[in-house]
Order: C-alpha cells, then structure tokens, then sequence
C-alpha cells in the first residue's frame, strides 16, 4: 500500500520536470551545434583548399612541362603538406562558348594547353569525431594558358625578278600590271600590323561594328584589300609601299573577290571587337606575302596562261599555265592561335614550255621542252609555345614544318586541264623535235618528298626581326629541271644518212642543259610568289603573345 501510494505521488508530482525537458533539450542543441560548428569548419576547410587547388592548376597550366610537380610546390607553399592523392591530367582546353563549360576540358587531348588537378586530403573534425571517422576532402580544379602565336607559311620571296612577277599577278588579277624590281622590293621589305590592316579593311567595306567575325564573313574585293594595304602601309611608317599598292590598284581589275576566312585564320580572336587594340593580333605581316596570297586566292580554281616570251635569255620563248588549288580546309594563310594551329599552301600545278633555237646538226629548227611540275600541300603546325611571364624576351615557338611533295615531268599534259584538282593529270612523252630528217620524244620523271616534319624554333628575337627559316626535304634536288635531264629517256628518230642518233642525243643534252640553268630561277620566282619552293617550306613567327594562365571551367 505505501509502496503503490509513493508511485502514485512520484507520477502526480510535476515539480522540476521543466529542468529535465530543458536538460534534455540542451543536450540535443550542445550535440547539434557541436555538428555544425564541425559542418562549418569542414565546408571552409573546403574552400581553402579548394582556393589552393585553384593556385596549384594556375601554376601547373603556366608551365605543363612540369605541371605535378609547380602543382605540388604551390600546395606546399600554402601549407597543405599532408595530401591524400594528388592527380595531375594534361589535356586540351576548348575557350570556344558554344560548347558546354563540362565538355570545354578533354583530357590526353594534344597539343596541350590546359590541365585539371584533383585533389583529395583528410578533414578534421572537433566534436564530431568520438562517433564518426574523419572525412576525406575532394576538389579539382582546371587551369589553362592562353598563350598565342601568329605565324605564316611560304612567304620567302628572297629574289625578285620584276617582268616575271608582272606577268603573273596581272594573269592572277586581270589588267596590266608594270612595276619594277625596286617597287616590289619596296613591298618586300614593308610589314603592316594584322589589326590595323583588318581594321582599315572594315572601315573599307562599311563594317564600324561587332567582331572580326564580321569582317572575314563579308564579300571583299581586291579592291577591298588593296585600299586597306594602302591605309595601313600608311599607318605602319611604309610610305613608298603604300605608294606602289596605289599604282598597284590602278593598273588591275581588283573586282574579283577574296575568301578572306582563307587569307586570315584568327583563332580565338575572331570574336574580338573590331577597332579595339588587341595584344594578340598586334603582329606584323609582310606587305608582298599578304598581296601575293589574295591575288592567289581571288583567281581561285581558274587556270592563268602567261606568255613570257623572249624574255629569258637563251629562249626563243616560254610559255606558262598555272592553276592553284583549294588550300584545306580550317587554314589560312596566316593563323592566329594556341599549339595545334595549322596553316598550308595550297596545291599548285604548273606547265612550263621552253623554246630554244638549234645548232650544228639541229641548226634552224625550235627544240622544245615541256616541263609540268605538281606541288602538292606544304604544311606547318605550331608544336609548342614557351613562356616565362617574368621575362617577355624568353618566349619561344616550335612550329613543325613539313615540305609538300614535289613532282616533276618532262612530257606533255592536255592544255586547260590542270585546274581538276579532283583527278591526276595524264602526262605523255613530250614531242621535243618535229622536222622532215628528225623526230624525238622524251620524257623524264623526278620526285622531291620528305615523310617526317622539321621543328624550327622562333625566339622574341626572331620575331622582331622577321626572320624566316626554311625546312627542307633531306633529300632535296639542287636543281629540278638538271635533275630531269639527267635521266630524261630520248627516242631519236633520223631519216636520211650523215645523222648518228647518239649525235643528236649530244647535241640535244648539250643545247638544254643551259636552258636548265636559265629556267631554275624562273620557276624560283614564280613558286617564290605563290609562297611555295621547291623541296622546302618557308615560315615566319610574327608574334608571340604570352598571357598568364587562369582558371577554366
């Protein structure tokens, strides 16, 4: 009874009962605050290491050659020794803002430019950890270089001869051009800047506003283009350059147009607003190079016939057909851009027919030679740029060069057939003798090719001083048109008797030998002018822009 009655009262009392609920309840509230003071710290030991990580990818994308190991140093720096796992993926970055931010990094993508750090360390917990182990902190982080560079391909144009070069670019832009040796010596030696000639071209065309996208999407002219040289040979200082594009405009058509994506490849600059000053594009160009690739590019696919008469000595006469293929796709002339950037010449085919009067056995009849030579695509690729922000002067390039396939007949090939760039153009011995006692025919086949690429290096210096450097195939051909000669195969038809075949033979190899010598600097400076050479490819680094790394993604 007095048992069950101190029960009842021990139920029925409520006295201090507040003190335990609140007893309880700060028990609850001590342990939840203890978990988020522990969740807070976590989420800010999170971002501190994720600022670090942010440092370690800037650091490792400024110099990929050594990424793990400027990644590592910079998080030791910042006091973060104890590092779980620590992974360092070279790749490719993408700056173009119509792909999605997940896809814009691919890794083991070449050339690289970027590279994403994932790192993984311990937390630490203050309350939390008499219950729960600590857990594991993972960020990444990616970090890219926007280094450019601005080069070109085929742009020698060490020797000039002036008739030649009149016939060919008035063939190539209609009219009748007449400048002399020292006018294109004049363009030879002149540089314009690529912006101020791609701002004075859309000043020229009405284009005030929007990107340079704008300016390679509209329709130009010669005209166009020859108006912008002027303007902006102006600009640069190149007075009597621009005097000689004047008298240039004046004596050609200039109404054909020019694909100017083909001339220009601008890289990530194409979405920079015209009119603006823009480091990447502040590279100077040679003058001549810039109008012999648009007066290339405005003929197009068309076949050029030039006579150049008797103007060679030693001939009776020379006659030209020329035909400038397509270059392949996603390449200009110029390209603005990050390693992996590609410029190419485009194939050419030409036709030479040399005439040369006889003498002794053959004297009074023409003895002809017909040589038709295909190039195909010479190519060069930025490999690599180095870059020490702290010294400007160090930047260097890596361009691979790689010379186009060079093929040579002696033989005869169908007139007007040389622009079906789709098709192989038929060669047939070629009738070098046609008269009443003597008939020969001939032909000779050489090739000039070179598998592997060369790697020419372009310090600041280089740049500044425009200097062009030549890979060449290794087993290169002195001199092209000796070459086929040489193993040129005759077929000496004689009638009548006092005439030996192996005299004409002589003869023959003795009259054409010079005629080799006098036609290897005219096919020099018609290849020279289109930006090609035999068995080599010229470049030329125009500017280096080394931008600090910075975060991507």
């Amino acid at each position: 009874m007095f048992r069950g009655s101190l029960l009842s009262r021990v139920i029925s009392n409520c006295e201090g009962s507040i003190a335990v609920v609140m007893a309880m309840f700060f028990t609850v509230c001590i342990t939840l605050c203890a978990l988020a003071i522990d969740m807070g710290s976590l989420y800010l030991e999170r971002r501190t290491v994720q600022g670090a990580a942010d440092l370690a990818a800037v650091a490792a994308a400024s110099d990929l050659d050594h990424a793990e190991a400027a990644a590592r140093a910079t998080l030791n720096a910042n006091g973060f020794d104890d590092i779980h796992s620590l992974a360092v993926v070279k790749g490719r970055y993408s700056f173009d803002p119509e792909v999605q931010p997940g896809a814009r990094f691919q890794a083991g993508l070449q050339p690289y430019n970027a590279v994403r750090l994932d790192v993984a360390m311990g937390g630490q917990l203050y309350f939390a950890k008499s219950f729960m182990s600590e857990p594991e902190i993972s960020v990444a982080a990616i970090g890219t270089t926007d280094a450019q560079a601005v080069f070109s391909i085929g742009s020698r144009l060490a020797s000039i001869n002036g008739g030649i070069l009149n016939a060919l670019i008035s063939a190539l832009l209609g009219g009748n051009v007449s400048l002399s040796a020292m006018d294109y010596n004049a363009l030879v030696n002149a540089n314009v800047s690529l912006d101020g000639f791609l701002s004075a071209l859309a000043t020229d065309i009405g284009v005030t506003a929007g990107t340079y996208s704008n300016v390679l999407d509209s329709e130009v002219t010669v005209g166009n283009v020859l108006n912008a040289a002027v303007r902006s040979a102006n600009d640069a200082g190149e007075a009597a350059a621009a005097q000689v594009v004047t008298t240039l405009l004046g004596q050609t058509v200039a109404t054909a147009t020019v694909p100017l994506r083909a001339l220009v490849d601008l890289g990530p600059f194409a979405q920079a607003e015209i009119g603006q000053a823009h480091a990447g594009l502040a590279a100077d160009v040679n003058l001549m190079s810039l109008l012999s690739a648009a007066a290339q590019l405005a003929n197009g696919q068309n076949q050029v016939a030039v006579n150049l008469g008797a103007g060679v000595p030693g001939l009776l006469s020379l006659k030209l057909d020329l035909a400038i293929g397509e270059a392949a796709q996603n390449s200009g002339w110029v390209a603005v851009g990050q390693p992996g950037a590609t410029v190419r010449t485009a194939q050419t085919r030409l036709r030479l027919v040399a005439e040369v009067g006889g003498t002794g056995l053959l004297a009074g009849i023409r003895i002809r030679l017909p040589i038709y030579i295909d190039i195909a695509s010479a190519e060069a690729r930025l490999k690599s740029l180095t870059c020490n922000v702290a010294q400007p002067g160090s930047a260097k390039a890596v361009i691979e060069a790689r010379p186009a396939v060079v093929r040579a007949w002696i033989g005869d090939v169908a007139s007007g057939g040389l622009s079906s760039f789709g098709s192989s153009v038929p060669v047939s011995r070629a009738a070098m003798v046609q008269a009443p006692l003597v008939t020969v025919s001939a032909s000779a086949y050489a090739e000039m090719a070179n598998v592997s690429a060369t790697d020419l290096s372009f310090t600041q210096s280089d740049v500044d001083g425009h200097v062009i450097k030549t890979a060449k195939t290794h087993d290169f051909l002195s001199s092209l048109v000796a070459s086929l000669l040489q193993s040129v195969d005759l077929q000496v038809n004689v009638v009548g008797f006092g005439l030996g075949v192996s005299a004409v033979k002589g003869l023959l190899i003795a009259l054409l030998t010079p005629v080799a010598a006098a036609l290897d600097p005219v096919l020099a400076t018609l290849l020279e002018t289109l930006g090609v050479s035999l068995g080599e490819v010229d470049v030329q680094t125009h500017g280096i822009r080394c931008g600090s790394a910075v975060l991507a993604g």
